[in-house]
């Protein structure tokens, strides 16, 4: 799942430019909706049909008060993968559901360090979205085709204030403010959970249907590697060959796996002390080394032998200095 504010330098300078009224973007969002040229039908959490002039009244007027050159409302896109779209059978009702709970999300994100007890919820926003089912290809020889396999994804435009028009809501602010990263990765988890589904990882997508024969090769692969690493290690030091397996299966044989496996190996040629290089070929960083803990009593004691020393030494060096300022006596 994939959550994009669409910046206009960057995605379209003359259709989503949001520094006046949003027609123009309506406009460009209602070349298709369920199949249907020209007809754009919105939704939000209260209504199912509304049509684009309804949403121009309604995010235009609550631009009152913003001044010229500032944003009067913002483009968000919801954009799930084909796996996702296949998981949901392409059901619109699943996908406004998902949308509405991706806007409550947007709410619930902002934050006010000057209010830091104020807190949005959906029914703060005027917003309305629009389910499209193409793409086209941009780059490429290719360029203006439609793309294949499921490609449907949510344009959505929120209004820049709240609906008391009190509040500015500037999504592309400081992090501090609202952060976008935090926002998308509350919608992919919220995806999973709406829908029980279970999302793959790129290891598991690279490595899906392994034959057993390649299976094999890589199990080989990872003892060649333990025997060699096991040349530096010496007594219970020394790799475990069966939980090595283990964790390279686990990881599906991916390409990250053999990497941290070959770091570890670099670290050992270099001469360089691991502490658990199992969690090494897990997370790829080692564990911080443990140094043995002092207690308060031996803390003492070892600062008043080093105090004893140092007066012992001051002691033996002024005694030093006094016979060598004695005159020598001739005998």
């Amino acid at each position: 799942m994939h959550s994009k504010i669409i910046n206009p330098t960057q995605h379209g300078r003359f259709v989503f430019s949001n520094r006046g009224s949003c027609q123009k973007t309506i406009t460009y969002l209602g070349h298709e909706v369920d199949g249907q040229p020209g007809t754009a039908h919105f939704f939000n959490q209260d209504q199912q049909a509304v049509t684009g002039e309804e949403v121009r009244e309604v995010i235009d007027r609550n631009a009152k008060g913003l001044r010229c050159n500032q944003e009067k409302f913002y483009s968000l896109v919801l954009s799930p993968s084909c796996e996702e779209i296949t998981h949901l059978q392409n059901d619109p009702q699943k996908l406004k559901a998902f949308t509405v709970q991706a806007m409550e999300n947007y709410a619930r994100n902002f934050r006010f360090p000057h209010r830091p007890e104020k807190k949005l919820t959906l029914a703060d926003l005027h917003w309305y979205a629009t389910i499209h089912q193409t793409r086209k290809e941009k780059k490429g020889a290719e360029k203006g085709t439609l793309k294949t396999g499921n490609q449907a994804h949510i344009h959505i435009l929120v209004s820049a204030q709240d609906q008391q028009r009190s509040l500015r809501l500037n999504p592309r602010s400081y992090r501090s403010r609202f952060s976008i990263r935090d926002w998308q990765l509350k919608n992919g988890q919220d995806f999973q959970q709406l829908f029980n589904y279970q999302k793959a990882t790129v290891s598991e997508k690279l490595t899906r249907n392994l034959p057993t024969k390649t299976q094999l090769r890589h199990q080989a692969r990872i003892r060649d590697k333990v025997g060699y690493l096991n040349q530096y290690f010496v007594g219970h030091w020394k790799l475990d060959e069966n939980t090595v397996l283990q964790l390279g299966k686990e990881q599906h044989y991916g390409k990250g796996f053999f990497f941290r496996l070959h770091h570890l190996t670099e670290c050992y040629q270099q001469g360089k002390p691991v502490n658990d290089p199992y969690r090494m070929l897990v997370t790829g960083k080692d564990a911080p080394r443990v140094l043995p803990e002092l207690t308060l009593t031996k803390l003492g004691k070892q600062s008043r032998g080093m105090g004893a020393e140092a007066k012992e030494d001051i002691a033996q060096k002024r005694k030093k200095k006094h016979r060598e300022s004695q005159p020598q006596v001739e005998r």
